[in-house]
């Protein structure tokens, strides 16, 4: 049985020296709710000679075949971040005749719908009954121009078909500051939650937010911070029922995450409640 299962591309990302790195929030999700001590799988789509070896023994990996692997590049100017995309794997497929989904796969407990650019169904939640099925649409909000620079579409969040219990995880970044989008989201969807970098994250239950402060960190590398957040936040979520204390918990863990590179700074439960009690 699987504890918790992540759907979205693991990719690499085209660091300015031209060397690469895996990315992605099935990356930095699955990662997270293995260091948690939760039984993990991920499904992604991926060239069968992309090295997935980093992975840790014991986190599962389906690996749907595809002639190549998502590449992204990001780049910082002044005005922000500018994303390209420079291949993108195939989408990744749920129904019976896609990634032939391990039957006791479809009864984990938590699914992670976490696309990056548009590769996972919309409707993916309807896949699985019976598991918390929490999202990050960030990649569903996404689109790649001809020129292969990604632009974002915030208001598409209010038009994806939405089933009505799944949990959100969003950040400010992916809804370009439009809070507005997030209240009218939130009158949707039972639970909601709005990521605010050091300034923590607001949840919002039934409409009404409430916001939980961030953790002091040091910080050295933010990359994967709200995909942590997230994994967090939905583990802490299924365990206790209680999205307040599960958000204070999200910020402690990612908050530790900020501290070392890539995926070097994963929190482990114990890390997580020394540095809320610290």
């Amino acid at each position: 049985m699987i504890d918790y299962l992540v759907i979205g591309h693991i990719c690499s990302d085209l660091q300015p020296d031209g060397s690469t790195r895996l990315g992605g929030t099935g990356l930095f999700a699955s990662l997270t709710a293995h260091r948690l001590g939760l039984r993990t799988a991920v499904v992604t789509a991926c060239a069968d000679d992309f090295d997935l070896s980093i992975l840790p023994e014991g986190l599962l990996v389906l690996r749907q075949t595809s002639p190549v692997t998502t590449i992204f590049e990001n780049r910082y100017v002044p005005e922000g971040r500018v994303q390209t995309v420079h291949a993108r794997a195939e989408s990744i497929e749920l129904g019976p005749n896609g990634s032939a989904l391990p039957p006791e796969w479809r009864k984990a407990g938590i699914v992670h719908l976490a696309p990056i650019i548009q590769e996972v169904p919309k409707d993916g939640g309807n896949s699985f009954e019976g598991a918390l099925v929490g999202a990050t649409p960030q990649g569903w909000l996404r689109t790649i121009q001809p020129s292969k620079c990604v632009t974002t579409d915030p208001a598409a969040l209010l038009d994806l078909p939405w089933v009505g219990g799944e949990v959100v995880v969003l950040s400010e970044e992916d809804v370009q500051q439009d809070e507005s989008l997030v209240r009218e989201l939130a009158k949707k969807l039972p639970q909601v939650v709005l990521t605010r970098a050091e300034r923590g994250a607001t949840v919002f239950l039934s409409g009404k937010g409430t916001d939980v402060a961030a953790y002091p960190s040091d910080v050295v590398d933010p990359t994967g911070a709200g995909d942590v957040f997230a994994a967090a936040f939905f583990a802490a979520l299924r365990k206790h029922d209680d999205p307040i204390h599960a958000a204070r918990w999200a910020c402690a863990a990612a908050s530790c995450s900020l501290e070392g590179f890539g995926a070097s700074a994963l929190p482990t439960p114990e890390d997580i409640h020394r540095r809320m009690t610290r």
